[in-house]
């Protein structure tokens, strides 16, 4: 369904001087702690799903759908309170996106870190 089962942890060299590399790696921990705990339970119900499928006309896939779609909530989630908690007042935004894959046309979902625009503080309304 385009999940990861893990981000990267190493630091990219374009947020230095913006975020501490323990915060990054701190963050990027807990999207996959996130991921470690609901992963292996939508592979389970992935298989049970393709084995009965022929039985239930399909039907026995909706619960991975829903497993995935709650899955990518969670970390949507985790990565808005990570940008309340840190990343807007650094003039950062993350953000959960779905993107097309470099090597086939599958989509995958990437983290994606934005830099928010300065407002001019001195210029009056």
């Amino acid at each position: 369904f385009g999940l990861s089962n893990k981000f990267d942890t190493e630091f990219p060299s374009v947020l230095t001087g913006k975020v501490a590399p323990e915060e990054f790696k701190t963050s990027i921990s807990r999207v996959n702690a996130c991921l470690k705990k609901n992963l292996p339970v939508n592979v389970k119900w992935l298989l049970c799903g393709c084995l009965c499928c022929c039985c239930t006309l399909g039907c026995s896939l909706w619960p991975v759908v829903c497993l995935n779609k709650r899955t990518r909530r969670s970390i949507q989630k985790l990565l808005e309170w990570e940008n309340n908690r840190l990343y807007h007042k650094l003039g950062l935004h993350w953000k959960l996106s779905k993107r097309k894959c470099e090597t086939s046309n599958m989509m995958e979902y990437v983290i994606l870190i934005e830099f928010l625009p300065k407002y001019p503080i001195f210029r009056p309304d």
